[in-house]
């Protein structure tokens, strides 16, 4: 590896260690320079970077690495940028609820129970990353906020809904689970589309 920089910083390549891409990325994620930060776009050898699939780094040997630049966040920043891009994200959850819907009343359970298992592990990315968002500007503190005591009591709603549904799902009740869906699920995911933009200026 020729060249390292982070956020446009030179850095000493050998002091970065790491025999693939993966491993590189998380040995520097321990250097000063990116202390408290998160890594926000990779340029590999010129060009942008993004993984396929899970742990595609691992198949970059060090070896192929002629430079490699990294533009990073600090979290406060990842947490406003995802207060406001996260109603675009609901609102594609909102899209896909509505395809898993039809397709539990055509009665296609199969499809739509593997369309209902990405949806539920979006909503879990949805979900994390709006937890690390309210740890990096502190909106846990001060329950006495109107904006994050609605975030919580948002939450104790939805956590007692996703457990109706997985309920529903379990017992194979697909017509019942598509009219939760429709008509209590879709509303709770437009009240969080509600509850964000409030979020970003309580997090200012």
């Amino acid at each position: 590896m020729e060249t390292l920089t982070v956020d446009g910083q030179n850095i000493v390549a050998s002091e970065i260690t790491g025999s693939n891409l993966e491993e590189i990325l998380l040995n520097l994620m321990d250097h000063p320079s990116t202390s408290g930060r998160i890594i926000k776009r990779i340029f590999l050898n010129g060009e942008p970077y993004t993984e396929d699939v899970p742990h595609a780094a691992l198949e970059v040997p060090r070896g192929t690495i002629g430079t490699l630049m990294l533009d990073t966040l600090t979290m406060e920043d990842m947490g406003l940028n995802f207060l406001k891009t996260g109603p675009a994200y609901v609102e594609t959850l909102l899209e896909a609820l509505t395809k898993i819907v039809e397709a539990f009343r055509l009665g296609d359970e199969q499809e739509a129970n593997e369309y209902f298992l990405n949806f539920l592990e979006a909503l879990h990315l949805l979900m994390t990353l709006l937890e690390q968002t309210r740890y990096a500007l502190g909106l846990w503190q001060g329950s006495d906020d109107e904006n994050n005591s609605n975030l919580n009591e948002y939450l104790e709603s939805l956590a007692e809904l996703l457990t109706s549904v997985l309920s529903l799902q379990e017992q194979k009740d697909w017509i019942y689970l598509a009219d939760v869906l429709e008509y209590e699920f879709q509303d709770s995911l437009r009240r969080l589309a509600a509850i964000l933009p409030a979020l970003c200026r309580s997090g200012h």
